[in-house]
């Protein structure tokens, strides 16, 4: 609220100060990018000035970046690419293309933060980059920030197929993921989207083995376990894993973060559902009642509507 009362002032030192209190937190720094970026997107007179009084400013250009990309996005919305008006496309990539430029300008000012190069990665998809091109930005991020959360999430739904991936592609990234994850990362996490992505589009999970899917989920739950809890991307990962292991019929595990939930069930993916509620409770339940029983390899629950987000 205090940023969002000094913004409709005017003033953008709250803003910049709020962002240089994150320091090389680089996660908590995107965290506060995305906050600053929500507002300037209702009014972006302070951003403006921002920029104009402090030229050399990375963070307001990254920031400028990150509103232009935004906006793109708006414009474009969520649907297939047939469906989107062809001056809604032509604004959307103008947009991207702006967002780069701008993010490169912020990569020369603040060579050291890789804000700009999430930027620039989550443009890539949209601008149709080659898998050359991607991993020539990706390589510049992770040398910054190996274990960038939202940069490994934006780098996720460049592998996915219906972008610049396959089902392959997007899988061995979650999986990769898991394996280079240290403690105290929510990267690990990634590895659910690409699961999450992979049934919303098939129907079904990954050809994956159950003993070998079940290893994974085991290693991607212990590594949430040991996120901090003031972690930002922490509660929406709880959420999936919570109702991944159900699914695997690994209930124990399942109702351990059912606990660390607590009774907020408005995520993914009971968000899908028609009534979040039911969908939350009932997992849970099932959770509970089968908690502590030995599940057999093939146990779990059959996948529906909410399940396929």
């Amino acid at each position: 609220m205090a940023l969002t009362d000094a913004a409709s002032q005017g003033d953008w030192r709250p803003a910049a100060a709020y962002l240089h209190h994150a320091g090389q937190d680089w996660d908590e720094r995107w965290h506060r990018v995305q906050l600053l970026g929500e507002i300037a997107t209702e009014n972006g007179y302070w951003l403006a000035q921002w920029s104009q009084d402090r030229p050399d400013s990375g963070d307001a250009a990254t920031l400028k970046a990150h509103v232009l990309l935004h906006n793109g996005w708006a414009i474009r919305g969520s649907g297939y690419a047939r469906e989107v008006p062809a001056q809604h496309m032509r604004q959307f990539h103008d947009h991207l293309h702006s967002a780069v430029e701008t993010a490169r300008q912020a990569a020369a000012l603040a060579p050291e933060d890789p804000g700009p190069w999430v930027v620039m990665v989550t443009a890539a998809r949209g601008l149709k980059y080659t898998h050359a091109q991607f991993r020539s930005l990706w390589n510049e991020l992770t040398r910054r920030a190996p274990h960038h959360f939202m940069g490994h999430r934006q780098a996720l739904e460049y592998w996915t197929p219906k972008w610049h991936g396959t089902d392959h592609d997007m899988l061995a990234f979650g999986e990769h993921a898991i394996r280079t994850c240290p403690p105290g990362s929510p990267v690990a996490g990634i590895y659910l989207y690409a699961v999450a992505e992979h049934v919303q589009r098939q129907g079904k999970l990954p050809s994956t083995p159950s003993s070998r899917r079940k290893r994974l989920l085991a290693d991607v739950n212990r590594a949430l376990n040991q996120v901090p809890e003031d972690n930002p991307y922490l509660p929406s990962l709880r959420h999936l894993l919570a109702h991944r292991l159900s699914h695997a019929g690994m209930f124990d595990q399942a109702l351990d973060q059912f606990r660390r939930i607590g009774p907020w069930c408005g995520a993914a993916p009971w968000s899908s559902s028609n009534d979040p509620i039911i969908a939350f409770d009932t997992e849970r339940a099932i959770a509970a009642t089968n908690a502590g029983r030995r599940a057999k390899a093939t146990q779990g629950l059959p996948e529906n509507n909410f399940a396929k987000s």
